[in-house]
Parts: structure tokens; C-alpha cells; sequence
């Protein structure tokens, strides 16, 4: 009687662990989902690593991180993001959709503007950050089939970068073979008080088909005359924004502005 006792229970485990492991993969109307092959069996694979970038176009108080979209799939994948420092407690991101367009306006502090390729990407916040400390990020998407971590350590030192200056004009000077360019910092730039930026430019023109480009020596005034100029050419300026210390990277330049020396 003990025996067949425990050959019952034994039996009805082995149902329930079945029961189990069948509701892990049974579609809403019951039935076991078919899996794709060939080129239609990717789009039922686990999620791939999410391809990251993070800076601080805010220094130090925030850093914000993106990712691409992933090509549309017929499992959806949900995104978890985390970041500490050590010994610290871990701080949620929430990730939420966005959209890039080619070229950005200058305003804008999503990457686009130096080759990255339209589309949707997520984005994240990373607030409340620390001067000269160590941090540790986890983005994990994650689907039915399973999951796939972007795990990145960062000082907020070494992603700064500050967005493009803004309302950028460039004059010719009457009279003179001379432009004057002038514009103003970045708005998202979080203090130029105690983080100052300091700015470089730059100048393209073509001299009987070839190219030719002048980038000045960094400086912190938000205004520069090009001199030595010639009459009838046109010229195309660009400005960048970096920190006065020299941290993380420059911005990517300002849009192009073309403007022509009148011929004498």
C-alpha cells in the first residue's frame, strides 16, 4: 500500500511539472506555438545585445543612452535598465521610444548628425549622477524566448559631450574680405559657470576643385572673424561646443552655413 502510495504521487508530480512547462509556451488559445525555419526561425530567436551609446550632454548632473530599434519581429521585447555606483542601490531607467531623423537640429542631443542611421531608437535618462564616480549600467532586452544584457561601467568624465552651439549666423564683413561667425552655447548645457565650454571652428572651400578646410585652435569667446578671405569664393562654417577641460568629446559640428565673399 505504501508503495503504491508513493507511485501516485510520484505520478501526479510528473503531470504537474508537464502542466508547467507547457503553459511556458502555450499560445493564448491553447495551442503549442510552431516555430519557423529557415530565415522565418530569427524572428522567434532570443533578443541580441542592445547596441548602446551613452553621454552626458548635461555635465555632471545627467547622461542620457540609446539604442537602436531591433528589425520588427513577431515577439515583442521589452527593455530593463539599470545603473549604481559601487556599494550603491540600483537606480531604474525607463526606457522609452523615440525617433531620429538624418540630420538632427542642432538642439537635438540624439546621435544622428555623424552617420548614425534614421530610425527608431529607445532612450534612457541617467540622473542624479556624481562627479568622478564609477558606475554600472545593465540594459537587458528581453523576450518570450529568452534574454540578452548590454552591461557598460562609466565615469560621467568619459561620455561628456555637449551638444552643437545653437543659433549660429555667419556675415560677411562690408568692405572687408572677412567673415564674422558668432553663437550661443548649448541651452542643455547644465552650468557654464562652473563648466565652462570653450568652442572650435571650421571653414571649407574648394580652390579649382580641390578642397581645402581650416579648423581653428579651441577658445572660449562665442565669436570669431575669419580674415584673409577671397573675393568670390564661398565659403562653408561650422562650430563645436567641448568642455574647457578637455573631457569626454567634442559635439558634432553645427549644421553648415554657406556664405560668399562678394567679388570686388
Amino acid at each position: 500500500m505504501y508503495v503504491q502510495h508513493c507511485v501516485c504521487v510520484l505520478f501526479w508530480l510528473c503531470v504537474c511539472a508537464v502542466v508547467t512547462l507547457l503553459s511556458g509556451v502555450l499560445s493564448s488559445d491553447g495551442t503549442v506555438p510552431t516555430v519557423p525555419s529557415g530565415e522565418n526561425r530569427a524572428e522567434m530567436d532570443p533578443p541580441s545585445p542592445p547596441e548602446v551609446r551613452c553621454w552626458s550632454p548635461s555635465y555632471p548632473f545627467k547622461a542620457l543612452c540609446s539604442w537602436p530599434e531591433p528589425p520588427q519581429t513577431q515577439l515583442p521585447i521589452q527593455y530593463i535598465a539599470t545603473y549604481s555606483m559601487k556599494g550603491g542601490e540600483i537606480q531604474q531607467c525607463h526606457p522609452y521610444p523615440t525617433s531620429v531623423h538624418p540630420l538632427p537640429s542642432p538642439e537635438s542631443s540624439l546621435p544622428g548628425v555623424n552617420g548614425s542611421s534614421p530610425g527608431a531608437r529607445w532612450l534612457c535618462v541617467l540622473k542624479g549622477l556624481k562627479l568622478y564616480t564609477s558606475y554600472k549600467l545593465n540594459i537587458t532586452g528581453v523576450n518570450r524566448m529568452g534574454s540578452a544584457s548590454h552591461l557598460q561601467a562609466f565615469t560621467v568624465e568619459d561620455i561628456v559631450k555637449p551638444d552643437p552651439p545653437v543659433n549660429v549666423t555667419v556675415q560677411v564683413v562690408p568692405g572687408k574680405l572677412r567673415l564674422v561667425v558668432k553663437w550661443a552655447p548649448p541651452p542643455s548645457w547644465s552650468d557654464r559657470t562652473l563648466f565652462p565650454l570653450k568652442y572650435q571652428v571650421r571653414y571649407h572651400w574648394d580652390n579649382k576643385g580641390t578642397p581645402h578646410e581650416i579648423t581653428l585652435d579651441p577658445f572660449e569667446d562665442t565669436k570669431k572673424v575669419l580674415p584673409g578671405l577671397s573675393p568670390g569664393r564661398s565659403y562653408l562654417v561650422q562650430v563645436c561646443s567641448m568642455e574647457l577641460m578637455g573631457l569626454g568629446q567634442s559635439s558634432d559640428w553645427s549644421l553648415p552655413i554657406t556664405v560668399t565673399i562678394p567679388a570686388h
